[in-house]
């Protein structure tokens, strides 16, 4: 699958961690390793647009609230609990998982103590990943552990910029988050927008998710989110934007003037009973970027971007109807349009030569597969993580058939029990 989602036929050569060729007959170096993926389709990696790693362990912690309440009753009262051992587990665990579901890249949101800690775990898994410091200084029902001075966010981002941006031959970037304009004063979004142009940082955070926060930030604040964020200045930043469920017409004429782009995360906003986006108007209309995420296992629980395919698709089918938003379109979303929402479309998103060596092969020799219609159809409606054959990150096999090549899962999730026991003990509920 290339660019213009033209389907090929052939081999393709991974040389120094990018693609090198694309066709029938390549010639190969004589000590290239042969994957044989006869009756597979290649895909580009799947790109998670908007992911919690920290939140791992948290997994069947948080069920059964809305937006608001699962956060003020569990993940900020965990979070509040990481500490570095756990936080590392954590972001493996995820890490492993988002692997096992086709995503090779990740766009994870951090914590606000422990994102050294993820940025340790993603490196030295394997996975690409652009890990966020998230700032949280002020909020109802934020627990104190996670309130941090201003001053003390911009230092650790900054240190973190220093110790981790593109590391990893630019496998690993780093990003500022700032949790929601519930979570953060004026002077914390202020400060983020200055580093954000000073580091040439991008800036994700999460906006319209629930009705239920629209209609606090306006108790709170006398205005709408979108015009309190251009108030700070925030919509002159690289914005990236995490949900994006509730965009009335203020926000949508927003959209149309402004460059930002969204993580649809569908599962999420289902479980959380926020809503559904539209993702056709944000496309065809608002023309803006459109990625896809998994978000968090406590409110997913599934970090298989499949599903998430499958699920966008089918959503916006039920909102416009028939056609109007296809598999392909829904593909897009984790491949393609995820890299354009990421800034990173030169580099990911499509097979073709001088791009990332970052590639997950599907079995297509499966019952649930079995199709004469069109693959991208058989793809997204058909496939679940079962099918993914191998996973590949810079030319790297990270996952063959299920398994990682050079990881003792069983252990990794062993200590992460133990993690998640120790961290349950000192958690305030």
């Amino acid at each position: 699958m290339n660019d213009s989602f033209e389907i090929l036929e052939g081999d393709l050569l991974i040389s120094d961690g990018k693609i090198a060729g694309l066709g029938k007959d390549l010639e190969c170096p004589p000590a290239t390793r042969l994957l044989d993926v006869s009756g597979h389709v290649i895909t580009p990696g799947f790109i998670q647009g908007h992911v919690h790693l920290g939140q791992a362990l948290f997994r069947g912690l948080a069920e059964d609230r809305v937006l608001l309440d699962w956060l003020k009753d569990r993940i900020w009262p965990l979070e509040a609990a990481h500490n570095a051992a756990s936080a590392e587990m954590s972001a493996w665990i995820g890490g492993m998982d988002c692997l096992m579901g086709g995503a090779t890249t990740v766009h994870d949101f951090g914590l606000v103590h422990g994102t050294d800690a993820i940025l340790k775990a993603t490196t030295e898994l394997g996975i690409r990943a652009v890990v966020g410091k998230c700032m949280m200084d002020t909020g109802e029902g934020v627990p104190p552990g996670l309130m941090e001075d201003v001053s003390a966010s911009v230092a650790e981002a900054r240190e973190l910029h220093k110790t981790w941006h593109n590391t990893a031959r630019g496998r690993i970037q780093v990003a500022l988050t700032p949790r929601f304009i519930l979570s953060c004063s004026e002077e914390e979004w202020r400060a983020a927008v200055d580093l954000s142009k000073e580091l040439e940082l991008p800036l994700h955070t999460h906006l319209l998710e629930s009705e239920e926060e629209e209609i606090a930030v306006q108790s709170v604040l006398g205005m709408s989110q979108m015009d309190f964020l251009d108030k700070v200045g925030v919509l002159d930043t690289d914005l990236r934007i995490a949900h994006g469920v509730w965009f009335d017409e203020n926000a949508q004429a927003v959209l149309r003037e402004r460059s930002m782009s969204v993580a649809h995360c569908p599962s999420t906003n289902l479980k959380l009973a926020s809503g559904v986006a539209d993702v056709v108007f944000l496309n065809q209309q608002a023309n803006i970027q459109v990625g896809l995420g998994c978000d968090g296992a406590p409110c997913n629980n599934d970090m298989d971007m499949l599903e998430e395919m499958r699920l966008a698709a089918l959503l916006q089918t039920q909102k416009h109807g028939p056609g109007v938003f296809k598999a392909q379109d829904a593909l897009a979303l984790a491949t393609s349009q995820g890299a354009e929402a990421l800034g990173l479309g030169d580099s990911l998103g499509s097979l073709e030569v001088g791009k990332a060596g970052d590639v997950v092969a599907i079995d297509l020799n499966r019952p649930g597969m079995f199709a004469r219609g069109s693959l991208y159809d058989r793809i997204v409606y058909g496939a679940t993580r079962d099918t993914i054959s191998y996973v590949l990150v810079d030319g790297e096999l990270l996952v063959d058939h299920q398994e990682f090549v050079d990881l003792d899962m069983q252990e990794v999730l062993h200590k992460g029990r133990v993690e998640i026991n120790k961290l349950l003990e000192r958690a305030e509920f």
